[in-house]
């Protein structure tokens, strides 16, 4: 679930690439991020930005680098505008509320809507190659076929993933802080045998915004269990059949994908919804912070 959003949807992956590594990856920071919700027992959706702001930290701040290579617009792209904003905001927050809820009309919308607009999204970065000396953008077409390839295993990841979190759901308990200390030095001893040294003083920033993350939940000091990370974590709350509408997701996405192609439509469409990403995501970060645990 982590990874499809991620990575299976967010670019073309290399040949070469090992897939079940980037799940492995991706699903030890995504147990880390559960983990710190129900360490700090994330009490609004507040909380759950700031959880979700870490996971993104971490993601592009350990196995890659890419949290300090061009700040200070890479403290939120991707970390806060993809990985907190889309991929858990939207792709975990969003979406199992959505597709829990009475009525299907906002579940079969948001869907569609998915898969729109990463098929629009996709049509560029698959396909717009950047010439580094004169900063124009050329495209070499790749058909949809390759392009559906990879975007269903995605969907098999992002439905498998919300499937099993519905069958096996975390509880919502305080987990023991022994494994929560244990996950997370792990991810930190990858940090600084990878990155720390190689990329100091740029490297600083990944613990600053860390302590600063972690300060700000535990602003709250009632030790009561939360009922709204209980009510995010109950099991079974998307019915069976409700996951039928995804396969709205990859119609979408082969459909806006296949437009674009068939119309050699080369427009950066990056631009416009990256742009809109980093806005609301930084703004949210910044009011999560200061709300953090906050009913």
């Amino acid at each position: 679930m982590f990874a499809a959003g991620s990575e299976f949807w967010f670019y073309r992956l290399p040949s070469g690439t090992s897939w079940p590594a980037l799940v492995l990856i991706y699903g030890g920071f995504g147990f880390l991020f559960m983990l710190t919700l129900r360490m700090f027992q994330a009490r609004a959706f507040s909380g759950f930005f700031v959880a979700a702001g870490i996971f993104g930290f971490m993601v592009e701040g350990i196995p890659v680098s890419v949290l300090y290579q061009a700040l200070p617009f890479s403290i939120a792209w991707t970390s806060l505008a993809w990985h907190a904003l889309l991929t858990l905001g939207i792709g975990f927050f969003l979406y199992r509320k959505w597709m829990a809820a009475k009525r299907p009309g906002a579940a079969i919308a948001l869907n569609a809507a998915i898969g729109l607009t990463l098929g629009i999204w996709n049509a560029y970065t698959w396909n717009a190659v950047e010439n580094e000396a004169t900063h124009t953008l050329k495209y070499a077409w790749h058909a949809p076929g390759q392009f559906a390839g990879q975007f269903l295993i995605g969907w098999g990841l992002f439905i498998g993933g919300h499937a099993l979190f519905d069958t096996w759901p975390p509880p919502p308990s305080r987990p023991a802080r022994p494994v929560f200390l244990l996950v997370l030095s792990l991810a930190l001893a990858a940090y600084f045998l990878g990155v720390f040294a190689p990329l100091f003083p740029l490297s600083l920033l990944l613990p600053f915004l860390l302590l600063m993350s972690y300060a700000s939940l535990r602003g709250n000091t009632d030790t009561a269990p939360s009922p709204w990370l209980a009510a995010l974590f109950a099991p079974h709350s998307i019915a069976p059949r409700r996951y039928m509408i995804s396969l709205l997701i990859p119609t979408g996405a082969v459909a806006g994908y296949g437009a674009f192609w068939l119309l050699r439509i080369e427009t950066p469409t990056n631009v416009p919804l990256a742009g809109m990403a980093v806005l609301v995501s930084s703004l949210m970060w910044v009011w999560a912070l200061l709300r953090a645990n906050t009913p």
